[in-house]
Formats: C-alpha cells, sequence, structure tokens
C-alpha cells in the first residue's frame, strides 16, 4: 500500500514537473518574440534620430551596438526555447538572459539621454515585468533590485561626468521616487502572480 502511494506521488511529482518546463518552455519562447517588437522599434527611433540628425554619429553607432546585442540575445533566447531542453533551470536562465540585456538596454538609453533627465527611466519596467514570467516573488524582487541599482549608478555616473546639468538634491529625487516607483510595480506584479502556487519558485 504504501509502495503505491509513493509511485503515486513520483508520477504526479513528474507530471507536475513537466507540465511547469511546458509551461516555462512557451512563456520563453513568447519572450523572445516580444523582444523582437522591441529590438525593431529601437532600431525604428535610431534610424529616426539620425535621419533628422538629432544625435552624433558615434551615438548612432552606439545605438546600432546596443541594438544588434537586444537582438541576438533574443535570437538565442529564442532557439534555445524553441528546441525543448529538458532543463527547468536553463528556461530560467534564458529569461534572466534577456531580464540582464534588458537592464543593460535601459541604462544605456538613460545614461545617452542625459541622466536623471532622461525619459528612458521606464525602460527599467521591460526587465520587472519580464520576471513576472517566472511567478518567482523573489525573481521580481532581484529583478528589481538590479533595476534599482543600475539605475541609480548610471544617473550618478552621468551626474558626476556632467556636473552643471543638474543639482544633487535633484538627483537624489529623482533617483528616489524612481527607485521606490520600481518596487510598487514589482509589489503589484507579486500581487498577481500570487495566486499561481504551482508555478511559484
Amino acid at each position: 500500500m504504501e509502495k503505491c502511494e509513493i509511485r503515486v506521488k513520483v508520477i504526479c511529482m513528474a507530471l507536475a514537473k513537466k507540465e511547469k518546463q511546458s509551461w516555462l518552455r512557451s512563456s520563453t519562447v513568447r519572450l523572445a518574440r516580444v523582444h523582437f517588437l522591441y529590438v525593431f522599434l529601437f532600431a525604428a527611433q535610431t534610424i529616426i534620430y539620425d535621419a533628422w540628425k538629432l544625435i552624433a554619429p558615434n551615438a548612432v553607432l552606439n545605438r546600432w551596438i546596443v541594438t544588434a546585442i537586444l537582438f541576438l540575445t533574443s535570437t538565442v533566447v529564442w532557439y534555445l526555447a524553441k528546441n525543448k531542453i529538458n532543463s527547468t533551470g536553463a528556461y530560467k536562465a534564458l529569461v534572466f538572459a534577456l531580464i540582464f540585456v534588458d537592464i543593460g538596454a535601459a541604462s544605456f538609453n538613460v545614461y545617452t539621454q542625459r541622466g536623471m533627465a532622461s525619459r528612458a527611466v521606464m525602460l527599467y519596467a521591460v526587465p520587472i515585468l519580464v520576471s513576472a514570467a517566472l511567478y518567482s516573488r523573489a525573481a521580481i524582487l532581484a529583478t528589481t533590485l538590479l533595476s534599482v541599482a543600475a539605475y541609480t549608478t548610471t544617473a550618478i555616473s552621468y551626474f558626476v561626468l556632467n556636473f552643471n546639468e543638474g543639482y544633487k538634491i535633484e538627483l537624489y529625487g529623482e533617483v528616489g521616487f524612481y527607485s521606490v516607483l520600481f518596487f510598487v510595480l514589482a509589489t503589484l506584479l507579486i500581487i498577481l502572480v500570487r495566486p499561481k502556487k504551482n508555478h511559484r519558485a
């Protein structure tokens, strides 16, 4: 009797693991596809800025490099996720690859668009939203902390190197406000994903 119960538990665990892998795989593929749209918008903006000569040639080059990195990462993630990987950890790693490249792209945009004065700060919402696909409170909080750290470092770096473009109190006010806003977004996402207990890490 006990052996039968153990077998049933093992089978149930195996099925649950397989279901989670399948769900994570489809989520990763969808995330990669959405990132192709992100890359297209980024490239389109670069073309428009270059056509109207709104940014310097070296800035255009840097934007194309970032676009290429985004595209290559999205393509690799999409390809690997499409070819079924028999590992939940591998799919999580692919999602985090997208998160890291999104944080990098957001930081690049913030720095090149005058630091704390940049409207590109909203791009940090992208990696936080991507992390919600893992249905893990830890993943969402970790991504939020990384985004806050990246934004703070980027804004302060620009301020230090371009000291006459603002006041220190303004810098800390902007950094503090958006950092809190990131955590508000993270909290909302945690509330939304909480019911999915079977998917939570």
